[in-house]
This record gives structure tokens, sequence and C-alpha cells, in this order.
């Protein structure tokens, strides 16, 4: 029960967090798309997917290698800091050369997809930043296999994200859209790195030295090597549909895609905020071989997951073309699209926890394999569907890539480690949805008539009533009510 607990505590702040800070991205991509248009809209969204696939190659899955073996000499504090240490100095050691090869290959990856001069220059200036996400990948997971995720969370979902949005508003205020897109990166991550640095060294007593000083961790490397594979099959699968629409399509596709994408990808922020505080407990649980607690765990924390998302979900699937007009007009062409990535987050959003149990078990390499088919499919559906039918190709490419893996995972977690995610009660979320959802339906014309933003509230407000009054009615399990009754004492006292 102290380990739900924990979970619940620790992914209640690192909620917020995730949702602040996709909401950041949401508002970033905004601006961007109102102020500047899809096809600078397109040139960022391409820009960050080279960054972030150089990031994971940099990071080299030491960020799940800290997680897991931070936790697996939980009496050794020496050891672990020699772990945390060892962890940053090799990814640091990498990131800097990768960060050169974008710079001096940045003309060529534009002429790729007819980026033009705009994309070759973001592509030099983001690249100065890798180091930084590196280092705050890296260290702030060492700070959250201590159990505590909210210094990571603020760095990477609340300074870089939310220094971006504002250093561009500042920027493009005083010099225009071009310097805005180009610094704001950069300065929002070099400020999420100073913060992360000095909980690093707070929480883990890592010094710059120990990380000079710092010798290979072999057993890690040999555990991470896997975890690269599959963090990397994972990233590019991600910006797989944005960089083959670039490849097809162009930019100004890409900035039409990239709306409908950052908008689905707040129901995400669910996951990721389960997941994070998820995964060191897992691993702990699984050193202290407690096998039917990590079963327990993860169907509660899955059906948290599906119940948090799934009021989102059924707003953008209800009303795509009002969220979407937010960005404009012009962007509202991708409402259909928007339905299908809604559908396949949430897919992703309830089946994703397998994937970490799989990870935090052991089974490094079995995840490689799961990410490498995952890829090698996505690349498959991608080549047929988006020559024919574009945007909406891509989305459904999407969707059963996502759905593929989750049964796939599903399966190998119930044949290796003999548990289920899946529970009768998960069947109370997906009924309060649909009648929530339907009830959206019915009375969406008569909201036509307001204001986007009236339309948008008034939506997601009955949507929230109606979903949260039809899961109470069916009440909460009990270990889910003996956690939240635990964690609001306060309340019943009074």
């Amino acid at each position: 029960m102290t380990q739900k607990i924990t979970i619940a505590r620790e992914a209640g702040f690192s909620l917020a967090g995730f949702i602040a800070g996709q909401g950041f991205r949401f508002f970033f991509n905004l601006v961007v798309a109102s102020l500047l248009g899809p096809d600078s809209l397109g040139a960022y969204a391409l820009t960050l997917a080279v960054i972030q696939i150089a990031e994971v190659v940099a990071v080299g899955g030491l960020d799940a290698g800290v997680l897991r073996f931070v936790n697996l000499h939980e009496r050794q504090p020496d050891k672990q800091q020699g772990i945390v240490a060892a962890a940053l100095k090799s990814s640091l050691l990498l990131s800097l050369p990768l960060a050169v090869l974008i710079i001096v290959f940045s003309g060529f990856l534009s002429s790729l997809v007819a980026g033009g001069n705009l994309l070759r220059l973001m592509l030099v200036s983001y690249a100065c930043s890798v180091p930084f996400h590196v280092f705050i990948a890296v260290a702030g997971h060492a700070v959250q296999a201590h159990k505590k995720l909210l210094p990571r969370v603020i760095a990477g979902q609340i300074l870089v994200p939310g220094g971006m949005l504002l250093f561009f508003v500042l920027i493009y205020m005083v010099s225009g859209g071009v310097p805005a897109l180009l610094i704001a990166l950069p300065l929002s991550a070099f400020a999420g790195f100073v913060w992360i640095w000095k909980a690093l060294r707070f929480n883990t007593g890592v010094s710059a030295g120990d990380i000079v000083r710092a010798k290979p961790e072999k057993e890690m490397a040999r555990y991470a090597r896997p975890l690269l594979v599959v963090a990397c099959m994972g990233m590019v699968s991600h910006w797989l549909d944005i960089l083959m629409l670039g490849w097809y399509a162009g930019t100004e596709t890409v900035g039409l895609y990239q709306p409908a994408v950052r908008t689905a990808g707040l129901m995400r922020s669910v996951l990721l905020a389960v997941a994070g505080i998820t995964a060191p407990i897992v691993a702990g649980m699984h050193g202290r071989g407690e096998r039917e607690e990590i079963e327990k765990l993860l169907r509660i924390v899955s059906r948290w997951v599906l119940i948090a998302a799934i009021p989102l979900a059924v707003v953008l699937m209800v009303m795509p073309a009002t969220v979407l007009g937010l960005f404009g007009d012009a962007f509202t062409v991708a409402s259909p699209v928007l339905i299908v990535l809604a559908a396949a987050v949430l897919v992703q959003s309830f089946f994703g926890l397998l994937d970490t149990v799989l990870q935090m078990t052991g089974y490094p390499k079995l995840c490689a394999i799961n990410a490498a088919a995952g890829l090698v499919v996505h690349v498959a559906l991608n080549l047929l569907l988006i020559p024919s039918y574009g945007m909406i190709g891509a989305a459904w490419g999407l969707l059963l890539v996502y759905l593929l893996l989750g049964i796939a995972r599903a399966v190998e977690v119930r044949v290796f480690l003999d548990m289920h995610s899946f529970s009768w009660s998960l069947l109370k979320p997906l009924v309060a949805g649909v009648v929530s959802g339907l009830a959206l339906l019915s009375v969406k014309p008569l909201l036509a008539g307001l204001s986007v933003a009236a339309t948008l509230g008034g939506g997601m407000l009955l949507v929230l009533v109606i979903y949260l009054l039809l899961v109470r009615l069916m009440k909460l399990e009990q270990e889910e009510m003996e956690v939240i009754l635990k964690l609001f004492s306060f309340v019943i006292k009074r």
C-alpha cells in the first residue's frame, strides 16, 4: 500500500507538471501557427524531430539504466553515485560529436525535405542545445531513481517548454519571427540544465569532479544497449509520420499536421506522469521478488491512466474542427486526422505501462525487438498510406502500430511474467466515456453559435461532469479507495 500511495502522490505532482508541459508546447505551436503560418511550424517540427532523435542516441538507454541500477543498489550510496556519474559522463561525451554532425550536415538535411534556409538555420541553432537536453534527461532520471520525480518534471516540463514559449514571445516582440524561432529553444534548454544540475547535486551528491573521474559501469552499459535500440526505434517511430510527410509533401503539410499531433499528445501526459514514478518502484519490487505486487500495481495504474485520458479523448474526437480552429481556419482541414490520432494516443496510454514493466523486470532485449518490429511495420504502413492518403494515412499508420505493439506487449507480459493489466473494472471508464461522448454529440449543434473558447469550454465541462458522475456512481475499486482515503485523511478528520 505504501508503494501505491507513493505512486499516487508523486504521479499527482508530476501529472500537473506534464500537463503544464504539454500545455506550453501546445501554446507554442499555437503561437507559431498563428504568427508565422504552417510553413514555419513545419520547419520547427522537422527540426525538433532531428534533434530529439540525436538526443536519444546520446542518452544511449542510460536514463532507464540509471533508474534500474540505482534501485538495485538501494543500500550502497557510493555505488549509486558512481552509477549516476558514469551515465552522465558517457552520454555527455556522445552528445557533443552528434551536435557537430547535425551542424555540418544541416544543409543536406534541409534539402531532403526542401526546407530552405530557415530549416537549415534552425538545425544549426537547435543542435547547440543537444548536450543540455541530454544532461536533463539522464540527471532527471537519476533524481527520479531516488523517488523524486518533481525536479525532472520542473526541468523538462516547465522550464524547457515554458521557457521556450516565453523566450519566443519576448524575442518576437523585439526582433521578429525568425530570431525567435532560432533562439528560444537553446535558451530554455540552458535554463533546464541549470535547474537539474542543482537538483542532482542535492539529491544524489554527485559533483562535476565525480563525473570527470567516473569509470564505466559495464553491467549498466550492457543493460542499456538494448534500451538504446528501444529508445531510438521509439523516437524514430514517434517522429516518422512527420519525417515522411516532410519527404513526400514538404514543410507546409507537416505544419498542418503538427497541431493535430501536438493536441492529441496532450493525452500522453497522463501516461508519462504515472510511468515515470512507476518505473523505479517496479524495479525495486522485481529486485525483491514481489511478482504479485507488481501485477496488482500494473492493474491499478493502468486503470488510473485510462480514467484520466478518456475525457480529453472524447472532446478531441467529437469536436476536432473546433479544437483545430484555435490554430486558424487553415488547420481545420486536419480534423479527421485529429480523430484518428486521439484514438491512437488513447490506445498507447492504456498499453504503454506494459513496456515499462518489461524494461524494469529485466527484458530490455525483448523491448528492443518490439521497438524494431514496430518501426519496420510503421515504415511499411507509411510507405503504403502516406503517398496515397497524405496526413490521414500517416495517422492511421500510427494507430495501427500502437495497437499491434500493445497487443504484442500484453502477450509477452502474460507469457514471461505471468501477469496482465486487464480487469472488468476497466469497462467502467469506457462506458462513462461513451455516454459522455454521446451527450456532447447531442448538444454540439447548440454550442456551434458560441465563440471557439466558449464552445470548447462548455463541451469539456459537460463531458467532465457526466463522465465523473458516472465513474463515481459505478464506484471506485477498494484498493483505490484505500489510497485516496490515506492521501486525504485530513478531510476525514474534519
